[in-house]
């Protein structure tokens, strides 16, 4: 049974099937020959509307030493861009990434090279504390001043986060991981440091893959904070050849990275072919680096994504999205889950992840479903609503499909940004359209739904009483369990902002009792008004409102 006041609101925020998108907005604004590729983005807590997104600024094309990380910055939620740079280091800049902490410090990292084996690189870290306009001078994080004559590693695809839980025992604390790639080649393993100062110092580097070296091929390696101040390492392991059976491992440190566990083994997969359907367009290359994400409203559910060969080495299709999901901290796994629906055998790479703070999942990547022959691309959009066991039909995001480009330009980099708020995902994407390598734009938003209107209650779990409702001190609320299950009772304010979690733990069936104080996470009393209370065990949830008076 299911009991529905106000139709149209319940059925938008049960489906959720209409998303609104704005139109592509192209984001560097040089107006030469540069080309950009390899997006990252960051939205700034301390200041909504501020978007920044990190790019390559010319990769490989013939300003590639006179160019680094480039910097495009808006003030309007991505409407218009500015355009700076991060200060470079050696020359030749590359992989950058980008998080911002709650007082509104942005981080920006980068590899700065000027040879591989036989030269010097390292890992470098700079922060800007005016909304992405200027920027510091960087931050050695790791770095070897090798030689022809005395090789050393190469520290290669760094990427970092920042703790911006703000009831985190870590909040701001910085976490940067990269890959140092052995002189042979082959081998490579997962390297962590922090800065608990803002940025202004590292801690003492420690590698925290467990295969000995040289044994490890580890690649794609991406942190990423809990809300209870863990924080987990992602990554892949295996040859950079590609189309051979990977491994996604992960980790975790309880104490802000001075310790780790041991290394968890998530699956296995068909890591998709390097050169997909791109014989004589080889500067076009894929790999099967993952994406990490973990629910602000729940430290115990962990997510992780790749791209994966689907039907094998004779197989046509070269690539699918596959979804994994943990709900015990990663220490067991379930999945693959396909989240691509084109039921083709074109292909999709490069997925991205983030989770908004109602525990949905959003999740974009690099498309060819609309292209007969395979080759051009476009972006892509779903989204989970029970933890990743089930996607949404898939939107579209681009306006237009792109083309791929022929040698030289045809490396659209090896991943592509979004960052989220409660009602909206914001994107970033390296873009061919305009015959060139720009780095384009576009968000997609919640449907708008009058949530005072609200009133619904699913069969299986059911809010059977809430007493006393109007309520001024406490306020007591009894709901059925008909299967014992893992269960999350939270409140949400009528923006639906998640204001407390009121429950978390595993429930026999039965009658339960749950009590609110009226208060939010960090013990303050809430204003007077219309407040939701949300069970949620994953594939069931109930939704009754309360209203809590002066």
């Amino acid at each position: 049974m299911l009991r529905i006041k106000y139709v149209v609101c319940v059925l938008c925020i049960l489906s959720i099937s209409i998303l609104w998108g704005g139109s592509d907005v192209k984001v560097n604004q040089d107006l030469g020959p540069l080309l950009q590729n390899e997006a990252t983005l960051t939205l700034n807590p301390a200041a909504p509307g501020n978007v920044i997104v990190a790019y390559n600024e010319d990769p490989g094309g013939s300003h590639g030493a006179t160019n680094g990380i480039g910097i495009s910055y808006s003030f309007n939620y991505g409407a218009s861009w500015s355009d700076t740079q991060v200060v470079q280091v050696w020359g030749i800049e590359g992989d950058p990434c980008l998080d911002a902490s709650t007082t509104g410090r942005i981080y920006a990292g980068f590899i700065s090279y000027q040879g591989f084996f036989d030269d010097t690189n390292g890992i470098y870290v700079a922060y800007s504390t005016d909304s992405g306009q200027t920027w510091s001078t960087p931050v050695t994080v790791d770095s070897f001043l090798n030689t022809p004559s005395s090789l050393g590693p190469f520290t290669d695809k760094c990427f970092l986060c920042v703790d911006n839980h703000s009831g985190s025992p870590y909040t701001d604390y910085v976490y940067i991981t990269w890959q140092r790639d052995n002189t042979n080649g082959v081998n490579s393993d997962v390297y962590f440091a922090a800065s608990y100062d803002g940025g202004l110092t590292y801690t003492n580097l420690q590698q925290i893959s467990d295969l000995i070296p040289p044994a490890g091929e580890c690649v794609g390696q991406v942190p990423k904070a809990a809300p209870d101040g863990d924080v987990y390492v992602l990554w892949a392991d295996f040859g950079l050849s590609g189309h051979t059976t990977g491994y996604l491992y992960i980790d975790v440190s309880t104490d802000s990275g001075a310790n780790w566990g041991t290394d968890v083994l998530i699956d296995s997969f068909l890591v998709v072919p390097r050169y997909p359907n791109a014989p004589t367009n080889n500067t076009f290359y894929v790999r099967s680096y993952p994406t990490i994400g973990i629910s602000p409203a729940n430290s115990n559910h962990i997510y992780a994504a790749v791209a994966a060969d689907p039907d094998g080495l004779g197989g046509l299709d070269d690539g699918d999205i596959h979804f994994w999901r943990s709900a015990d901290g990663g220490a067991t796994w379930s999945g693959p889950v396909t989240v691509n629906d084109d039921n083709t055998t074109m292909d999709q790479f490069q997925p991205w992840m983030d989770v908004k703070a109602s525990g949905r999942i959003d999740i974009v990547w690099l498309d060819r479903r609309n292209d007969p022959f395979d080759q051009n691309f476009d972006i892509y959009f779903a989204y989970s609503t029970d933890y990743g066991q089930s996607f949404s039909t898939n939107q579209r995001v681009t306006d237009v499909t792109f083309p791929l480009l022929a040698d030289p330009n045809g490396w659209l980099g090896e991943y592509i940004g979004i960052d989220v708020d409660q009602n909206t995902a914001y994107i970033a994407w390296a873009d061919t359209r305009n015959l060139d390598r720009d780095i384009y734009f576009d968000s997609i938003h919640n449907p708008v739904i009058n949530i005072d209107e609200l009133d619904m209650t699913m069969e299986e779990v059911t809010v059977t009483r809430i007493f006393p409702n109007p309520f001024t001190t406490e306020a007591t609320i009894e709901f059925s369990m008909p299967v014992a299950d893992f269960a999350e009772f939270r409140v949400y304010d009528a923006s639906g902002k998640l204001v407390e979690n009121l429950l978390e733990k595993h429930l026999e069936a039965g009658i339960h009792e749950v009590v609110w104080n009226g208060h939010c996470q960090s013990g303050m009393k809430l204003p007077a008004g219309v407040y939701f209370l949300e069970i949620n065990t994953g594939n069931q949830f109930a939704v009754k409102k309360v209203v809590l008076l002066e």
